[in-house]
């Protein structure tokens, strides 16, 4: 008998270019809410985040933003012409090493700033900014558009977890701020 594909299903791919091109256009909006506050507190402003990583290579400029595909999760009482899973994407953001007092607080509000994006996008019941192509811009994807999940695949996205702490890097002196938000996409393709 012959091969016959059993499902279509892009599985978290699509996901972390969608990540990208979504905090790219919603940055300067988000951003300007964090430095409002911020300014009240007599503290500078946040640069815009301009590296968007999805592997270990150099980085040039602080803040940088890496993303890891974590584990996926499927639910097996589907049948095999369906994919019912849940996916966990890694968002690290570094913040870097300029100024250690106020490292923590730089984080906390890069981290309040990507929640911001995140789950604002797309707003539920819809989740049409998961499902619509969007510009991106990012050496892994040459055309300059995201090649989103089908339409009605998401069901649900939450941003799970704020996790902060100082890591070292290969190649820089002082620990570094990182943290790293857990988002959870829920997800149904055939």
């Amino acid at each position: 008998m012959p091969w016959i594909q059993a499902y279509n299903a892009q599985f978290a791919k699509p996901l972390v270019n969608q990540l990208i091109a979504i905090i790219q256009r919603d940055q300067a909006a988000a951003l300007a809410v964090i430095n409002a506050a911020r300014a009240v507190d007599g503290n500078p402003a946040l640069s815009p985040i301009t590296e968007f990583h999805k592997g270990p290579g150099s980085r040039a400029g602080w803040p940088w933003l890496t993303f890891e595909i974590g584990r996926t999760n499927f639910d097996r009482d589907h049948d095999k012409t369906t994919r019912r899973h849940e996916v966990r994407i890694n968002l690290a953001l570094d913040t870097g090493q300029y100024d250690q007092e106020m490292a923590q607080e730089d984080a906390q509000d890069y981290a309040r700033m990507l929640d911001m994006i995140i789950t604002s996008a797309g707003p539920w019941p819809s989740y049409s900014d998961w499902t619509t192509r969007l510009s991106v811009q990012h050496e892994t994807l040459q055309l300059g558009t995201t090649t989103p999940n089908a339409v009605g695949t998401v069901n649900d996205v939450f941003v799970e977890s704020h996790v902060p702490g100082q890591v070292t890097l290969p190649g820089i002196d002082a620990p570094v701020m990182r943290v790293t938000l857990t988002v959870l996409f829920e997800l149904e393709e055939t």
